[in-house]
């Protein structure tokens, strides 16, 4: 596929390249994944929106103008996990997802405070990590 982009270089230069000329590509289908996750979740089918977000978060890692919306994708992945009991990934999502809180975000609060309570969710459901 003749797209501009070099296969040759550097990771970095590659991903840089990707970006700059899919990006947008991979932004939708980002979302439309993730869209799927939460329809997945839904309607019970918890373990096609672990992998319908998981699938949207490896996505965004080439998506043009993704940032701190990420955070919502850890959110749900860590709450996604925690309803299949897999407390060792919910506690993987929600550090990545308590690291990109942004004090000057206009949802930081919200947002805070959303993460204080997926804490209390892992640290009530952490005894299950002997089980697993």
């Amino acid at each position: 596929m003749s797209n501009g982009i070099d296969i040759k270089q550097d990771y970095f230069s590659f991903k840089a390249q990707t970006i700059s000329k899919l990006g947008n590509v991979f932004k939708a289908q980002a979302d439309l994944f993730f869209e799927r996750a939460i329809h997945d979740a839904e309607n019970g089918l918890l373990y096609s929106a672990v992998s319908d977000a998981r699938f949207a978060l490896e996505l965004s890692q080439y998506a043009k103008d993704i940032g701190y919306e990420m955070i919502y994708m850890f959110g749900f992945l860590t709450q996604i996990s925690l309803d299949v009991n897999n407390i060792i990934q919910a506690k993987y999502y929600y550090n990545l997802g308590e690291k990109m809180l942004d004090k000057n975000d206009i949802n930081y609060e919200s947002d805070k405070k959303a993460f204080a309570q997926l804490k209390e969710m892992i640290d009530g459901e952490s005894w299950k990590e002997n089980f697993e």
